[in-house]
Order: structure tokens, then sequence, then C-alpha cells
């Protein structure tokens, strides 16, 4: 009977517990919602949504190492022993507008030698583009071959700032016109020449191209004028697919009034966008896909001037991401580059994500 009692009173002690104690009690915070990044298929694989809004971003890069092996095929100096590093990222961000799509795009380098530099920054939209790259010189004929070393025969300008307009045909017909201020400067590398470095007053320069694509490859042009040389520049590209194993290409470049005497700052080299010494140089290659995994990469070149370029690689794909590169040069000099030959070799392992 007394254990009966002490529970019920215990029970009535707690029913009239006063008010201001049940106020004190701790009541658990609702968990707030987790928002997870979301994979974004709307421009091929890699993209995902940037938390909190519609922008599609795509982070990738690579880190490569070259070793370089007997001589210098660009000077002909015996260099015996080589080793070169870079680490670059990109960052593609891309979203639908009314105006289509707009795409901002990123690549920073660094390099082993202590150089760290933005090799392209630019904005997409509607055809346009403005900002930081390579010179639509180069990337309208999609440069040269598969090759390491493929412009001793040099086919291009600098890095530049640039505005241009790409109309798309629909039917395999594209065309470019274009600004371009130029950049680096006039000195061929060849001593004893003076430099003259491009001025912003001498902007812009202007290019155009065209272009017809087809499953049997394509024909490409693209011309540009310096009002500081007041010279022209200009290349026609032809790519033949021959079948899913073997295909070929050739390049031809022409720049206007090249003189060995003359130029700005006295320098041999006329013109921002005719990298090459003499009036005309070719190009010309070859690629054979030998397995899912390896392709062999050959290139030859010649300039006017008298200097001659060939080079052999084959391109293997060791696993996943990984490539190994190894490649054969050949250079026989002439003109202000001087005479003699130079064999060179160039190992380069490359890992892209």
């Amino acid at each position: 009977m007394k254990i009966k009692a002490l529970f019920a009173g215990s029970v009535a002690a707690l029913t009239f517990v006063p008010a201001a104690y049940a106020a004190d009690a701790v009541v658990a915070a609702e968990p707030e919602p987790m928002e997870y990044v979301r994979v974004c298929d709307a421009y091929g694989a890699g993209y995902f949504y940037i938390p909190g809004g519609e922008t599609c971003l795509k982070i990738g890069g690579y880190v490569r190492f070259d070793l370089g092996l007997g001589d210098d095929v660009y000077s002909g100096e015996d260099i015996g022993f080589s080793t070169f590093t870079r680490g670059t990222l990109t960052f593609d961000a891309r979203n639908d507008t009314e105006i289509g799509t707009v795409r901002s795009f990123i690549e920073l380098r660094a390099e082993s030698d202590g150089d760290t530099y933005i090799n392209a920054a630019y904005i997409d939209a509607a055809g346009f583009r403005a900002g930081y790259a390579d010179s639509r010189f180069d990337t309208w004929l999609d440069s040269a071959g598969n090759i390491i070393n493929d412009d001793v025969i040099d086919y291009t300008g600098d890095r530049t700032n640039q505005v241009s307009y790409v109309y798309e045909g629909g039917n395999g017909f594209s065309a470019l016109i274009g600004l371009e201020e130029g950049a680096g400067d006039y000195d061929t590398g060849y001593a004893p020449v003076p430099t003259a470095f491009y001025d912003d007053g001498d902007w812009p320069k202007p290019i155009v191209g065209v272009k017809y694509e087809q499953d049997w490859g394509g024909i490409s042009a693209v011309g540009g004028y310096d009002p500081f040389a007041e010279s022209f520049a200009g290349k026609v590209r032809l790519d033949v697919v021959f079948n899913d194993v073997f295909s070929a290409w050739v390049m031809g470049g022409y720049q206007s009034d090249w003189d060995n005497d003359k130029g700005p700052g006295g320098t041999r080299r006329l013109n921002y966008f005719g990298a090459w010494n003499g009036d005309w140089a070719a190009w010309g290659g070859f690629a054979v896909k030998a397995s899912e995994k390896a392709s062999f990469n050959a290139q030859a070149a010649y300039e006017e001037d008298g200097t001659f370029a060939g080079a052999l690689n084959v391109d293997y794909a060791v696993a996943d991401g990984l490539s190994f590169m190894p490649e054969l040069n050949y250079t026989s000099f002439g003109g202000e580059r001087g005479d003699g030959d130079a064999i060179g070799a160039t190992i380069r392992f490359q890992r892209d994500f």
C-alpha cells in the first residue's frame, strides 16, 4: 500500500508542474534542404549546373611533360637533353538565353620555367566572339597536323585580343569576319635584327575567312591585313578523309611585300599574320589510325627562304586520358636562318582530365 501511494503521489506531482518549465523544452530545428550538384547533359559530357542557377560549367585541363633530345630543330643548337612541364586548367561555362547559347571560356597555364599566364579568355554569343585567344588566322584552319613541333615553319601570329563574328550556313559552309589587335613583336629571332613592338594605335588588323566542310573533308581559307606593315597574308587548306584509317591535308600561305631588307624596325618579318620567311610557304601531312589506341602522324613544311622541316610521331593512348607521343624532327636550314641541319626528338606524356 505504501508503494502504491508513493507512485500515485509522484504522478500527481508531475501533472502539476508549472507551465514555465514546459516553455524551456528543447525543440529540434527542421533540417535545411540539401542542394545536390546536377549533371548538365545539354552541351556534352562533363558539364554540371552551378548550384543556384542554370549555367552549366565544365572544368578540365591537362598535365604535360616533354623530354627533348638531340638538336633544337627551331635554332639548330645542340641541346642534348631538355625537359618541360606544363599544367593547364580550363573553365567552360554555358547557358541558354533568348539569343542562343552564351559561352565564356578561360584557360590558365603554369609552366616549369616559371611562366604563369592566361592562354585564353573570351565570350561567345550569337556567333560573336570577344576576348583573348589564339589568332583566328591559326584556329580557323585548325592549325597544322597532330605534331608537337608543328610550327618550325611558323604559320600564324601570337595570341591576341580580338572580336569576330562567324556565320554558320547550316550546309557545311561558314564565314568569318573579325578584328585582331596583334601581339608580341616583329623580331624574327635571328641576330642581328632590331625589335619593333606592336603598337595599340595600329589596331585593328582585319581578318576574314571562309570554310566548307563535308564528310569527305573540307576546304578553308583565311586572310588578314597588317596596317603597321602595310602587308596582307593569306592561307588556304584542303583536308581529305579517304576512309576511317587514312586522312591527309595540305596548306599554302602567301604574304605580300616581303623583303630581306625591309620591314617594321628593320626586321625581315613584315606581317603579324605571315610568320614564315619569304613570300610563300607550304605545309602538308597525313594521319593513319592504326588501331583504337594508336595513330601515326607525319608533316612536312617549306618556306621560300629555304628552310625545310619534317616530323613523324606516334600518338598512343596508354589509358583513358593518358597519352604517350614520341616524335622525331628534322630541319634543314636556309636563308637568314643559316645553313646546316638539325635532328631532334621529343617524348611527350600527357594526362587530360
